[in-house]
């Protein structure tokens, strides 16, 4: 490759990497909210949020064996048979967004829940 395009593969990523500025926490004033944090805990360090909306619903599947014994290790008369005591668990997990503008010439914080887990921080267009 010559030295010409090696310069612009790498502006290009630069460039892609400033576009998708997601953190994994947000000061409020001299408080952090971090991912993981609940609605509550971020509603007692930040304040009411200039906006708060359902954006959506997530289903979660989960297979998990409960503990009486591996599937896998127990010999099997039938193969195709399904195995023991592994069940399945759907769940519909509700998708909540929360923006906060933090002051002038600042990035507007949008805040993404599923339930009550903060689990993203999208920088958004600056204020």
């Amino acid at each position: 490759m010559h030295r010409r395009q090696k310069g612009m593969l790498a502006a290009a990523l630069v460039g892609l990497g400033l576009t998708t500025a997601n953190a994994d926490s947000m000061r409020c004033g001299s408080y952090l909210v971090n991912t993981g944090d609940s609605q509550s805990r971020v509603l007692e360090l930040c304040g009411e949020p200039q906006q708060a909306w359902q954006d959506g619903f997530i289903e979660e599947t989960v297979r998990r064996n409960e503990g009486y014994y591996d599937p896998s290790t127990t010999p099997r008369p039938y193969p195709n048979a399904p195995g023991g005591y592994e069940r399945e668990v759907r769940r519909v997990i509700p998708v909540y967004k929360w923006t906060y503008s933090l002051g002038r010439g600042t990035f507007l914080q949008i805040l993404v829940f599923h339930s009550d887990t903060l689990v993203g921080i999208i920088n958004g267009p600056r204020q």
